[in-house]
């Protein structure tokens, strides 16, 4: 991927450099790039992205909510492998390989803990990537096979910007969303079983 990237005839690449400052207006900006070398380069852009990484939040840490206790639980980048497994094709699962007929997926898990602030034993923060990543990845399953149940239970749905748009094309395309506090997931016989209060 490195060696496309440098070679891309339409990809400029600057290694060791940092953003010094940014101006301009959407869709023409102009990036102040400072190099190692100590020079200042100029780059005229259309459209900025930041991508700055994120560390997963270790699903160990939700007993509750079944992982550890079924392989059919999984986080999203879990799902991600699972998805590029099935190429197109239907999602099978992790525990038989048979075809995922019904998916839920838990929004806030680990996240948005205000007992954290008091010792309690999650983070007191949103991620701010979840919400619009669980719609994505709902999505999948719907492309896939429109019959597949998909449910999104969710704390506060976050979809800043243009997500309001994507939220609706799931809602199109037969996604469910709820409100709703997941108590736990247990592993029931091929699948799981989910308790909630909606």
């Amino acid at each position: 991927l490195a060696a496309k990237v440098s070679g891309h005839k339409h990809i400029k690449l600057h290694l060791n450099s940092t953003i010094a400052q940014t101006n301009g207006a959407p869709g023409r900006s102009a990036v102040d790039i400072a190099q190692e070398s100590g020079a200042t380069v100029t780059e005229e852009v259309g459209a900025l992205i930041q991508a700055t990484g994120f560390t997963p939040y270790d699903m160990m840490q939700l007993p509750e909510l079944g992982a550890g206790k079924s392989p059919n639980v999984v986080d999203q980048l879990g799902l991600e492998k699972l998805v590029r497994a099935a190429n197109g094709g239907a999602v099978k699962r992790p525990s038989d390989g048979g075809e995922v007929k019904s998916v839920v997926f838990i929004q806030c898990a680990g996240q948005r803990d205000e007992a954290m602030k008091s010792g309690g034993r999650h983070l007191p923060y949103c991620s701010g990537h979840c919400c619009a990543t669980s719609i994505k990845q709902a999505m999948y399953f719907k492309d896939a096979n429109p019959e597949v149940d998909t449910v999104v239970l969710y704390s506060d749905l976050r979809v800043p910007g243009m997500g309001e748009d994507f939220y609706r094309s799931a809602q199109q395309k037969g996604v469910i969303f709820t409100k709703a506090k997941v108590a736990q997931v247990a592993a029931e016989g091929d699948g799981c079983k989910v308790r909630f209060r909606d």
